[in-house]
């Protein structure tokens, strides 16, 4: 997407309050299912957060509430400083993005786009340039005649990006916009969206299943589970630092071994095996989780040693590309998946190979169980 033509009339960056939406108790129940079950959190002005969850967590009642398409049992909303829990979705200063566009079939993309200045009774030639100007925004210059059918799925994005931003909204909603959209497509949009949000410095709340998605766009991410948000933080640290089982096993692929503490520093498995841990140990006799991503361990040898080390034999190749995926049925009696770069020389293991892989106890990270 191109930078602002010079002279542009599009306004995004709001002013005045620091914390462009504030969600205080948020809670909404439907019949004996309580779907928000007290969300408290805050968007900060100009940053991209994202809700992830799966089917069922909440996500989309969450994102209902702020629109103003659901009002909730107890708790505010508030946009800036104004409250807006009652309010209807037309007096929120709201751009909204939908995964089916929910463009106006019989009307022009230029009508499209220009429909929320007219709800809002801007001039015509004002309506006009802003609607120019956010059309070269999204690289659609020259289609403002077609019909939505005479564009193509990531055309047809874009002119719906373009309606949510033309007006200068508050806040921008992004329902999982991209799920219409093929892999590479998408892919291509998620950067762009991203560009724009920047460039322009819009607040935007995201909400996805897609965790790959959400680590790529995302300034903060707020991992939902049965209506919580059971954690809130970087796509570094949800990735790197999860705070229990679900979000470990949520968010990329892990490997996950319920042990127990023992002394020396070392964890034990159901089956016996024996992990050193990292130096944060906690004390002797605590049930853990430990989480090895599969990025971490290193297959040994001409001599290479690690604190944690194991033989075993490949069960399972997955060629990725650059890299590989495997699954080793390791010695002691578990399972592990790893992700090693491909080697064109031969050097990449194959089916029923024996290998011996390692890892060090700062590899792991503990995360709570139960």
């Amino acid at each position: 997407m191109n930078a602002p033509p010079p002279g542009n009339s599009i306004h995004t960056t709001p002013t005045g309050g620091e914390g462009d939406l504030t969600l205080v108790g948020i809670v909404r129940r439907f019949g004996l299912v309580t779907a928000l079950a007290g969300i408290d959190l805050a968007v900060r002005k100009g940053e991209m957060l994202t809700i992830l969850g799966p089917s069922g967590s909440g996500k989309t009642t969450l994102l209902k509430v702020v629109a103003g398409f659901e009002t909730p049992d107890e708790g505010d909303v508030l946009l800036g400083t104004r409250a807006i829990t009652f309010a209807t979705p037309a007096k929120r200063d709201i751009g909204m993005v939908f995964q089916n566009y929910a463009l106006f079939p019989h009307m022009t993309v230029a009508q499209n786009i220009a429909f929320p200045l007219e709800m809002r009774k801007v001039a015509k030639a004002e309506a006009a340039k802003r609607v120019d100007d956010v059309l070269n925004l999204v690289d659609l210059g020259g289609l403002g005649d077609r019909l939505p059918r005479q564009l193509s799925g990531g055309q047809q994005q874009r002119a719906a990006l373009a309606r949510a931003i033309v007006f200068g909204p508050r806040l921008l909603l992004l329902d999982e916009p991209f799920g219409a959209l093929d892999r590479k497509l998408r892919e291509q949009m998620q950067l762009e969206v991203r560009r724009l949000q920047q460039h322009l410095g819009l607040t935007a709340l995201f909400v996805t299943h897609d965790q790959e998605e959400a680590l790529i766009l995302s300034d903060r991410i707020a991992v939902m589970d049965r209506g919580r948000i059971v954690q809130l933080g970087t796509p570094q640290e949800i990735y790197r630092h999860p705070v229990n089982r679900f979000v470990a096993g949520f968010i990329g692929e892990s490997n996950l071994f319920q042990a127990r503490v023992a002394s020396g520093g070392y964890a034990v498995l159901d089956g016996g095996a024996r992990f050193r841990l990292p130096a944060s140990a906690p004390p002797e006799g605590t049930e853990v989780g430990l989480l090895l991503r599969p990025e971490r361990p290193r297959r040994l040898a001409n001599g290479a040693a690690a604190e944690n080390s194991f033989a075993g034999s490949v069960v399972e190749v997955v060629y990725l590309g650059e890299t590989v995926k495997y699954r080793i049925r390791l010695d002691p009696g578990f399972e592990i998946i790893v992700r090693w770069p491909f080697q064109s020389s031969g050097g990449s293991p194959g089916k029923n190979e024996r290998v011996t892989v390692g890892w060090n106890g700062d590899d792991l990270h503990l995360v709570q169980w139960s």
